[in-house]
């Protein structure tokens, strides 16, 4: 869902392009939504953040690539359909469009992989559920 607000968000601020309406829709709904995909992952980020921050990490970032290609995967498809006409001459609208958004793609997955890890390694509890939330600070009054 967030995926999608994100899409949205893009929208009412006008950071839109469109070409066509359904250009528009898989770029701006569609391939924000997939997003999503990385949401799968939560249930196993809590569960491995509670036995050690190392591996909770891995999955962290594995969720965000994994979100990240997913949505990388609709922007491809309408770089092909939609913008492969903008490819140089004699390049393929498929290699040109996966330069162009696997390129984007990567950067995005990156930068967001470190915000994540410095966010978890800075505050566990905002991933963690409510009884470890709860674990957490009555361990840290102790100490």
């Amino acid at each position: 869902m967030s995926g999608f607000l994100w899409g949205l968000l893009q929208v009412v601020t006008g950071d839109v392009y469109i070409l066509t309406i359904s250009q528009f829709f898989i770029e701006y709904f569609i391939a924000f939504a997939f997003v999503g995909f990385a949401g799968l992952f939560y249930p196993v980020v809590q569960n491995a953040l509670q036995n050690g921050k190392k591996k909770a990490l891995s999955w962290i970032i594995l969720a965000v690539f994994v979100g990240s290609f997913s949505r990388y995967f609709w922007h491809f498809v309408a770089g092909v359909i939609f913008w492969g006409s903008y490819a140089p001459e004699g390049m393929s609208p498929y290699v040109y469009s996966f330069i162009v958004n696997g390129g984007a793609m990567l950067g995005a997955s990156i930068l967001c992989a470190i915000v994540l890890v410095i966010l978890i390694n800075a505050a566990p509890i905002l991933v963690l559920p409510k009884t470890s939330n709860q674990m957490l600070r009555d361990s840290k009054k102790k100490a």
